[in-house]
C-alpha cells in the first residue's frame, strides 16, 4: 500500500496554519531566513519547496543567496548577523556548499534555537528528516494497522513498542539524512542496523529487515530481489536523471512485495518540509 506523503504534509501544514495564526495576534510572525551559496538546481527546488510551505501556514521566508562564493569570514558574519535579529526565527545554511566553505563550521554559528534544521549536537529541535520518519510510522502504525487516529505524541509508548519488535535497516550515512535518522532513532532507543557502501554483504541484513529506510540517493540501487514479502519500505534518497527525480527503488518493483511504501518522489519529502516548517513555528513559539 503506497503511504500518501503529500496529505499527510497537508494535515501538518494545517495545524501549523492555525497555530501561526494565533501567533499573529500576539504580533509574532515565524520567519526562516535561508542562506545559498551558488545555484544548484536541486537546491533551488528544494529552496522552492520550503518557500510554498511557507506561505501555506503563513509564515515568512526570506532567501539570501550568493551567486558567488563568498569568503568564509564574509559569510560568517552574515551568519551572525542573522543569529542576532530577534524577528528571525530560524536559519538555514543550504546543503551542498562549495568545497571552500566548511558547512559544518558555517552550521555552528547558527544558535541552537534557530537551527531548524536539527543539525547541531544539542540543537533545540529534532532533524525534520527524524521527525518526518516518525510521522509516517505513525501514520502506518496506527491510521493504516490499528485503524485509529494517530495521538499528539508523535513518539507515543505504543508506536515505540511496535518500532522496538521490528528489524529495522537504514542505507546510507549522509549528512542531511542518514545520520539525522539514526540520530534520532538512537535518541528514542531503537535498536537499528545501518548500512552503507563499505558494508559486507548489506543483502543478508535486507532480507530479514521488517522496516527499510533508504537514504542513499542513487536511482534504484535498492533490489527488490533483496527485500522480504511484507517489509515497510521508506525512501528518502533521489537521483536527478534524465531531468527527472528519481528515488533508491522503482515502485513498480516493490509496490507487490512492500506492506507498505512511500512514493518517490511525493512520499517522504513533502513530510519533512512540512516538519520543517513544524520546528519553525515552534522556535517563534518559544520568543512569545
Amino acid at each position: 500500500m503506497k503511504i500518501d506523503g503529500q496529505q499527510l504534509a497537508r494535515r501538518i501544514l494545517r495545524n501549523l496554519h492555525t497555530r501561526v495564526k494565533a501567533l499573529q495576534k500576539t504580533g509574532i510572525t515565524p520567519h526562516l531566513a535561508v542562506i545559498w551559496v551558488g545555484n544548484d538546481p536541486a537546491s533551488a527546488s528544494f529552496i522552492k519547496q520550503k518557500s510554498i510551505a511557507a506561505c501555506v501556514i503563513g509564515a515568512r521566508l526570506s532567501l539570501h543567496q550568493f551567486k558567488k562564493t563568498p569568503l568564509y569570514q564574509k559569510l560568517a558574519e552574515f551568519i551572525r548577523e542573522m543569529s542576532r535579529n530577534p524577528e528571525i526565527h530560524g536559519i538555514i545554511v543550504q546543503r551542498p556548499l562549495p568545497p571552500s566553505l566548511s558547512a559544518q563550521s558555517l552550521c555552528k554559528l547558527v544558535p541552537k534555537n534557530k537551527d531548524v534544521d536539527g543539525f547541531l549536537p544539542k540543537s533545540a529541535h529534532v532533524p525534520p528528516i527524524g521527525s518526518a520518519m516518525f510521522r509516517l510510522f505513525n501514520e502506518i502504525y496506527f491510521n493504516k494497522l490499528q485503524k485509529t487516529a494517530s495521538p499528539e505524541d508523535n513518539y507515543s509508548k505504543p508506536l515505540l513498542t511496535w518500532l522496538k519488535e521490528k528489524n529495522i535497516v537504514l542505507l546510507g550515512k549522509g549528512e542531511t539524512a542518514g545520520k539525522p535518522i539514526a540520530a534520532t532513532l538512537s535518541k528514542y532507543r531503537l535498536p537499528f542496523i545501518m548500512l552503507n557502501s563499505r558494508s559486507d554483504h548489506p543483502e543478508e541484513y535486507l532480507k530479514e529487515a521488517d522496516i527499510v529506510i533508504s537514504a542513499i540517493g542513487k536511482a534504484g540501487i535498492v533490489n527488490p530481489a533483496h527485500l522480504k514479502q511484507g517489509v515497510i519500505l521508506i525512501g528518502v534518497g533521489m537521483e536527478r536523471k534524465q531531468h527527472k527525480l528519481k528515488g533508491d527503488y522503482d515502485e513498480n518493483q516493490v509496490e507487490k512485495i512492500a506492506r507498505f511504501y512511500t512514493p518517490m518522489p511525493g512520499g517522504t519529502g513533502p513530510v519533512n518540509v512540512a516538519c520543517l516548517m513544524e520546528n519553525l513555528v515552534n522556535a517563534a513559539t518559544l520568543t512569545g
